[in-house]
C-alpha cells in the first residue's frame, strides 16, 4: 500500500497542536481553538495575552515566523485545564483565560511536543535557550491545579548547552531527557523517580544528539540532530541498550510520532554541513523496521535563522490509530496542513 498525502484546505493557517479522535486543539498565532472533527467553524478557547504591537505585526506570516509568535505545546489535563507554551512563556488556560505560571527562572522556549506527562499527570519540560555561556539548565515540573512550576533537576554549568525535550515512556513509567549540542553535551538520560536521580543511557557524540524519541514495548527509537555527520534513525533495545542503525535520512531529525505500529520522523531544512539536500521530509519506519521516505518539501527563500528552518510539525496526542496530520513551516508550502493516509 502506498502513502497518500492530501492538503486539508480548511485548515490553512491553523496548526493542529493536539490530535485525539473527537478532541482536537488548534492554534492560530496567539489564539487557541477546539474541534471535535476538524471541520470549521472552530470553537475559540482562549486568546493568549501579548503586546498589541506584536499582535498587529504578527498578522503578517513572515513577521509571525520572525518573532516566533506561535504556540508550541497544548496539553489537555484531566481537570479541564490546558497546559500551554507560547513564544517564551509557559502557562495554563483555566475558564477561558491564560495565566503565566510562576516559578520560571527566566523566559525560555520549549520545543514542540517536548513535554513529558507522567503517570500521575505531572508535566516535565526543559529550558531551550542559546546558553552560549554554558550556565545551568533546568528541568521543570508542573502539577495540575497548581499555579507554580517546581525545578525538578538542574544540569550544572558547562555540562550541556540546552534541553531538547522530555518524553514519557509509558512502558517503563520513566522519563527520557534529550540534550545537546556539542559532542560531550549530547546525551540521552532517563529517570524513574521524577528526576530525583537520572542515568545516562548514551552520550559522547552526535549519534546521541536527538530532539525527540518514540517508544514501543521493547525498544525506543530516535533520529539524530547531527550537524557535522550523517543523520540516521536508531532503534535501541530498552533492556540491553543494544543499538541498531535503521538507515540514513536526508537531514536533522526534529520531530517524531508513533501512530499504532507505525513510526514517523521529520527531517529539517536547515542547510547544516551534514545535509545533502535542503528539504524537510517525512519518513516512516514500518512495523517490520523498514525505513522509507514518504514526501519532502523544499526550503523557501527566506533566511533560515531569522525566519525559521524548514520544518514539518507533528501534533501532540496519544499514539492510537488515528490519522497523522502534519503542518509545514519555512518551506514552499508554508503554513499548510496535510493528512497522511494509506491507499
Amino acid at each position: 500500500m502506498e502513502w497518500k498525502v492530501q492538503e486539508i484546505s480548511q485548515l490553512r493557517g491553523f496548526t493542529i497542536e493536539w490530535a485525539e479522535i473527537g478532541n482536537y486543539y488548534l492554534s492560530k498565532r496567539n489564539r487557541l481553538f477546539h474541534s471535535i472533527d476538524l471541520k470549521p467553524p472552530f470553537t475559540e478557547v482562549a486568546v493568549i495575552a501579548a503586546p498589541a504591537w506584536k499582535q498587529i505585526v504578527a498578522n503578517s506570516r513572515l513577521a509571525q515566523r520572525l518573532l516566533r509568535f506561535m504556540v508550541t505545546n497544548v496539553i489537555p489535563m484531566t481537570n479541564g485545564d490546558l497546559f500551554v507554551t507560547f513564544d517564551k512563556s509557559v502557562g495554563v488556560i483555566r475558564d477561558g483565560g491564560y495565566s503565566e505560571l510562576k516559578g520560571l527562572v527566566r523566559p525560555c522556549r520549549v520545543l514542540r511536543s517536548a513535554c513529558a506527562v507522567d503517570g500521575n499527570g505531572d508535566i516535565f519540560f526543559g529550558e531551550y535557550l542559546a546558553n552560549d555561556e554554558r550556565g545551568e539548565m533546568r528541568i521543570y515540573r508542573f502539577s495540575q491545579g497548581s499555579d507554580e512550576l517546581k525545578i525538578a533537576y538542574t544540569f550544572p554549568p558547562n555540562s550541556i548547552k540546552h534541553i531538547h525535550g522530555l518524553y514519557y515512556d509509558k512502558f517503563t513509567q520513566s522519563i527520557f531527557c534529550l540534550t545537546g549540542d556539542n559532542d560531550s553535551e549530547c546525551q540521552i538520560l532517563r529517570s524513574s523517580n521524577g528526576f530525583a536521580t537520572a542515568e545516562v543511557v548514551g552520550s559522547g557524540d552526535e549519534s546521541w544528539r536527538a530532539v525527540s524519541i518514540v517508544f514501543n514495548e521493547t525498544h525506543f527509537y530516535y533520529g539524530t540532530d547531527a550537524e557535522f555527520r550523517a543523520n540516521n534513525i536508531y532503534k535501541v533495545n530498552r533492556g540491553t541498550l543494544d543499538r541498531d542503525d535503521l538507515g540514513e535520512v536526508n537531514g536533522t531529525v526534529f520531530y517524531s510520532k508513533k501512530i499504532g505500529d507505525q513510526l514517523f520522523f521529520t527531517t529539517t531544512a536547515e542547510n547544516a554541513p551534514s545535509q545533502k539536500e535542503n528539504v524537510a521530509a517525512l519518513w516512516n519506519v514500518s512495523r517490520d523496521g523498514i525505513l522509507s521516505e514518504i514526501t519532502k518539501f523544499k526550503k523557501d527563500k527566506w533566511h533560515p535563522t531569522l525566519f525559521q528552518f524548514g520544518t514539518i510539525h507533528l501534533p501532540n496526542g496519544p499514539d492510537d490509530k488515528s490519522s497523522l496530520y502534519f503542518h509545514l513551516v519555512g518551506v514552499e508550502r508554508d503554513n499548510r496542513t496535510f493528512k497522511l493516509s494509506r491507499d
